[in-house]
């Protein structure tokens, strides 16, 4: 997903010596060939080298993960805000909720109309505060509205873990969501040397709202890694 190098050179670069030999162990692990899974668009799971993040509980709810996965490239647009980072947890979740009632409506070409994404760029590590992108999921870039901003998340080894609360999705409150950042800082720090979390690139949230079942609302989280290849 991340280059255009024929599959006999991954093959290759993989430790494999012939390339049907690395065809058949892709399509065994994960149920296509590479090609099929350059042309898809697919999430693939990816079985990790170790296991990166325990269960943890957050205000009596849990985050269960993570996992490796591998994201294809895909296109947002939304309504941009600038978010100090000591404020974020406050103001990130207001941010959501005006966009998505009040603002989601006028995305054209919505591929996912029930799937919140909320997309953190960071431009400079000094700077108090990040880029906060409420949004959706969109075919192409060519027609943004006026207020509207569209953005690319590029095909990315990241880390991921579901959270899982016994609440409404609107009631991600401040609370809960600085416990949800507090775990995101232990999994950086218990796994220091064994990957790099680059969530100083970017990192998102992604809320299926057809997923709450009246009791139960699930959010994903993704963040970037570099995974140490001693480790593979």
């Amino acid at each position: 997903m991340q280059t255009e190098k024929r599959v006999l050179d991954i093959a290759i670069d993989c430790g494999y010596e012939h390339e049907q030999t690395y065809i058949r162990a892709f399509k065994r692990e994960y149920g296509m060939t590479p090609g099929e899974c350059r042309d898809s668009g697919k999430n693939i799971h990816v079985t990790a080298p170790i296991h990166l993040f325990p269960k943890n509980d957050v205000c009596g709810n849990l985050i269960y993960g993570p996992e490796m996965v591998m994201i294809p490239s895909f296109h947002v647009m939304g309504r941009m805000y600038q978010i100090e980072i000591a404020e974020s947890p406050t103001e990130a979740p207001e941010a959501a909720k005006q966009f998505w009632w009040g603002k989601r409506h006028e995305v054209p070409n919505p591929i996912e109309p029930n799937i919140y994404y909320g997309l953190t760029r960071t431009p400079d590590p000094s700077l108090s505060w990040t880029y906060y992108l409420p949004s959706m999921r969109v075919t192409d870039l060519n027609n943004i509205p006026d207020g509207f901003v569209g953005d690319t998340v590029p095909a990315s080894m990241c880390v991921s873990f579901r959270y899982v609360g016994n609440h409404h999705y609107e009631e991600i409150n401040q609370l809960r969501a600085e416990a949800l950042y507090a775990a995101i800082d232990r999994l950086a720090k218990e796994h220091n040397g064994k990957f790099d979390l680059l969530d100083g690139d970017f990192f998102f949230e992604k809320v299926d709202l057809d997923a709450y079942d009246g009791e139960y609302c699930q959010m994903e989280w993704f963040a970037p890694i570099r995974v140490n290849r001693f480790l593979k």
